[in-house]
C-alpha cells in the first residue's frame, strides 16, 4: 500500500520502521525543527531522524491548513494516512485525501483517555491495564470508530517504559490493520461516547507527593507516571526534591520525612523508601549515594 506517515516523537518510530519494511511509505510528515536543550539549538524530531536514516522523503509543514501543503499531500495519491503522535490536528480537507482514510495509533483503550496524555493518566489514576487503539480518524478528538485494540498490564512500569511497550504494540496492531484494509475485511466499531474520559496534559502539580496524605499506592503511581516529566517531587527547605524510584516498606515514621543513611517518606497508610532522587541543583542519583555526603533540610512544623 502507498502510505503517508505523520508523527513526531520516539513513540511514532517503531510503527514507521515496521510499516516501511512492508509497504511503500511515499512521504513522512513531521513537525518543523524546534529549539531544545540548554543551547536552544534547532533540533529535528526523532521521527524526522528515523525518516532520514530510512532514506524516506521528509516534509515539515508549518500548518496543514495551508492550501499548498494540502496539494502536496494530494499529489501523493496515498491509500492510507497513518498518524502517530503527530502533534497537529488534521483538518477535514486532509482527512478526506487518502483512498481508505486516516488511521491513528492512540495510547489507550478508547473511549478511555482521549486527549494528550493517555499513558500517564492511566498510571496516575491507578489503572491495572491500558493498551493501544487503532482508530479511523474523524474531525473530533480521538472519537473515531475503532479498528483494533490490544491491552497490557501496567504493573510497575514507569511512563517511559510503558510508552516504549505501547509504541511497539501499536506498530504490530497497525500492521494488522493495514493487512485487513488490503483484504477488504477491516471492521470498524463506533465508540460509546457515554464512556469517554479525557486525558488532560500533565502539569508539575500532578507530581506533588503529599506527604502523610497520599496513600503508598498513590505515591508510587505518581513516581511511575511522572518519570517522563522530570519526576515526582516533595518540597524541602532547599527546594524541590525529585523522586524517580521508590518502594513500599514496612516502617512506621513519626515524622513525614526521615533522613539518615536512607530517605523515607510517610504516606497515609504506610511509608516508602526513596531509591533515586535529584535534589535541587544536583544530578539525578542513587538516594543512598547522595545521602553519604548530603542531607535534606525540611520544616518539621
Amino acid at each position: 500500500m502507498r502510505i503517508v506517515f505523520f508523527g513526531t516523537p520516539d513513540f511514532a518510530c517503531p510503527a514507521l520502521k515496521k510499516i516501511a519494511d512492508l509497504h511503500e511509505v511515499s512521504l513522512v510528515v513531521t513537525q518543523p525543527d524546534a529549539r531544545a536543550g540548554r543551547g536552544k539549538k534547532l533540533k529535528q524530531s526523532p521521527l524526522g531522524d528515523l525518516a532520514e536514516d530510512l532514506e524516506l522523503p521528509l516534509f515539515k509543514p508549518e500548518s496543514l491548513k495551508d492550501f499548498q501543503v494540502q496539494e502536496r499531500l494530494r499529489e501523493e495519491k496515498a491509500d492510507v494516512f497513518i498518524v502517530v503522535a503527530y502533534g497537529k490536528i488534521l483538518p477535514k480537507e486532509v482527512l478526506d485525501l487518502p483512498k481508505f482514510g486516516c488511521f491513528n495509533i492512540h495510547g489507550s483503550l478508547l473511549p478511555a483517555y482521549r486527549g494528550a496524555a493517555p499513558i500517564e493518566r492511566a498510571i496516575l489514576n491507578g489503572d491495572e491495564r491500558t493498551g493501544i487503539s487503532i482508530m479511523k480518524m474523524g474531525v473530533g478528538l480521538d472519537d473515531g470508530p475503532i479498528a483494533l485494540q490490544e491491552s497490557l498490564e501496567i504493573g510497575e512500569k514507569t511512563s517511559l517504559e510503558l510508552r516504549c511497550d505501547l509504541s511497539r504494540l501499536g506498530a504490530d496492531q497497525m500492521v494488522k490493520a493495514l493487512d485487513l484494509i488490503q483484504e477488504g475485511s477491516l471492521k470498524l466499531k463506533d465508540q460509546d461516547d457515554s464512556k469517554a474520559t479525557y486525558a488532560e496534559k500533565i502539569t508539575k502539580a500532578d507530581g506533588l507527593l503529599n506527604l502523610g496524605q497520599d496513600t503508598v499506592f498513590q505515591m508510587l503511581r505518581k513516581i511511575q507516571g511522572m518519570d517522563g516529566y522530570k519526576g515526582a517531587y516533595f518540597e524541602s527547605l532547599d527546594g524541590k526534591v525529585k523522586v524517580f524510584k521508590a518502594k513500599a516498606i514496612d516502617k512506621n515514621l513519626e515524622d513525614l520525612l526521615e533522613v539518615g543513611k536512607s530517605l523515607y517518606l510517610k504516606a497515609l497508610d504506610g511509608s516508602i523508601e526513596v531509591l533515586e532522587i535529584q535534589a535541587s541543583g544536583k544530578k539525578r542519583m542513587d538516594a543512598k549515594d547522595y545521602l553519604r555526603g548530603n542531607t535534606i533540610q525540611w520544616n518539621k512544623k
